[in-house]
């Protein structure tokens, strides 16, 4: 039997316990988490076309910052300061408003960040000359076109180019991420793992931007509209060791996807019409065309002809004689080239190229044409029924004997209905223009790309493979770079 002192004792340590969770869950209510306030704003604001999250401090790490020459001094310094305040352990999480102008920039760009001290945070913007304002509990400046709004344990960070009253913005923003959560495909996205994570809404995209699809009479608009309700397109980037990897993840309904024209097979195809040979690139396209035009006609009728106008007469006779099948009436959807040979012993590379382009039962007059016109640069032009196929070596011209080799890690190429690959090794960067940063070729092996229905994946897969490829990259450049970074004083 206990005795009654210790079981005293023992309830007065349990009430404190009680006593303490409680205090801690209240205190939680008030804190608002970084991405439970964008999934609310984004539920309170329909012209949100593109949302997401950045890994900052996981990137700067992944770079090795610290040990960059004076930068990773200027770095270190700045994200010690930062991290006084601000939680990077989490990401950033972002949202762009619609609509997006012709250049591509958003009619505002929002930012949530989580804070581990408003008042240190405060004190900084004002350290650094910002003038901070306060109204109901929220703090709010302004430089620019760009305000800043800080409440209890949430900044808010807001770029827009057109003029603002940085109160309204602020508090207005405020004010929507008190809400219900969006939930569903928008949490989802949210919730996913990378360094960066961009969701597009594709029925906010389409429903705030101005284009030729205002023209559509109002019946096909709604159609549109009811396909495009609920579609998102997920991009995830990872930067791991060895690799860097783009993965794109589409969001349709059923009735979207079956109104898609993309075709997959495994049996790759139309790599078989490419001859044979060592592959240092590759392209191909399956499509369905009759799929294809009659989502054009139905959604882009006008787009038919404004390639027509883009290409020229000859383009708009082949149109004119393809009929009400358009571009379904010419090509069959298939088409695959690929760029042969090995670069010499500098790194220099000749490359020769073969092509095969699907025709339908219009289509032949058109190759034809094509024909005479690059009959002249190639070894030998094959023209056939289902298609048209081009050599511009003999040397790699199918005869039975051999097929297109191609490099290790790019054996999927052509199975899926979008694919390429780039195979880097050996050859000489000298000859491409980067703006300076062409060397950072030379981390990478090879590239892959693949796209269907269901989304999309790039893969850079780097020559050495036990290191970040961030890490490579930045290397190079740094050694690129070293005079211009020796001459930086900090």
């Amino acid at each position: 039997m206990i005795p009654m002192k210790n079981l005293n004792t023992l309830f007065s340590f349990i009430s404190i316990i009680l006593v303490g969770l409680v205090f801690s869950s209240c205190s939680d209510i008030s804190r608002i988490d970084p991405k439970d306030a964008l999934s609310s704003f984004i539920s309170n604001n329909d012209s949100i076309v593109a949302f997401g999250t950045v890994d900052l401090k996981g990137i700067l790490e992944k770079i090795d910052y610290e040990n960059v020459p004076k930068i990773g001094k200027l770095l270190s310094t700045e994200l010690a300061t930062i991290e006084r305040f601000i939680d990077l352990k989490s990401p950033l999480y972002y949202a762009m408003q619609g609509p997006i102008d012709l250049d591509g920039s958003p009619e505002a760009t929002y930012a949530f960040l989580g804070v581990l001290n408003s008042d240190s945070l405060v004190a900084e913007l004002m350290q650094r000359g910002f003038d901070v304002d306060i109204k109901n509990e929220i703090q709010y400046c302004q430089d620019g076109d760009i305000a800043i709004g800080i409440k209890e344990n949430l900044a808010l960070i807001v770029s827009k180019n057109s003029d603002f009253d940085t109160e309204m913005l602020i508090t207005e923003t405020f004010a929507n991420v008190d809400g219900t959560i969006s939930g569903g495909k928008v949490d989802e996205i949210l919730s996913e793992d990378g360094d960066f994570v961009l969701g597009v809404n594709v029925h906010s995209l389409y429903t705030t931007s101005h284009t030729d699809l205002e023209n559509l009479d109002i019946d096909k608009k709604s159609e549109l509209e009811e396909l495009l309700t609920n579609t998102y397109v997920q991009t995830v980037i990872k930067f791991e060791d060895g690799a860097a990897i783009l993965e794109t993840k589409n969001y349709f309904s059923d009735k979207l996807k079956s109104q898609l024209f993309f075709n997959s097979d495994e049996s790759a195809p139309i790599v078989a019409k490419l001859g044979k040979g060592k592959a240092r690139f590759g392209l191909t396209m399956n499509l369905d065309m009759k799929k294809m035009q009659a989502f054009m006609d139905a959604y882009s009728p006008e787009t038919i002809q404004d390639l027509g106008s883009l290409m020229g007469g000859p383009a708009q006779m082949a149109l004119m004689a393809a009929g009400d099948d358009g571009l379904a009436g010419l090509f069959n959807g298939k088409f695959g080239i690929v760029m042969l040979g090995d670069p010499d012993l500098d790194g220099a590379l000749e490359p020769d190229f073969s092509f095969y382009m699907g025709l339908a039962s219009r289509g032949q007059d058109l190759a034809q044409m094509a024909k005479g016109l690059i009959d002249f640069a190639m070894a030998e032009i094959r023209l056939e029924k289902d298609g048209i196929s081009g050599y511009s070596n003999a040397a790699y011209v199918p005869d039975g004997n051999g097929k297109i080799v191609l490099p290790k890690g790019c054996e999927n190429f052509g199975k899926s209905c979008i694919s390429a690959f780039i195979n880097f090794e050996g050859l000489d960067y000298g000859e491409i223009d980067l703006g300076g940063g062409e060397s950072v070729l030379g981390v990478v092996k090879y590239m892959t790309f693949d796209y269907d229905e269901n989304g999309g994946r790039l893969y850079i897969k780097a020559i050495e493979g036990k290191e970040n490829i961030l890490k490579q990259a930045i290397g190079v450049l740094v050694e690129e770079f070293s005079s211009e970074i020796t001459g930086i004083s900090i």
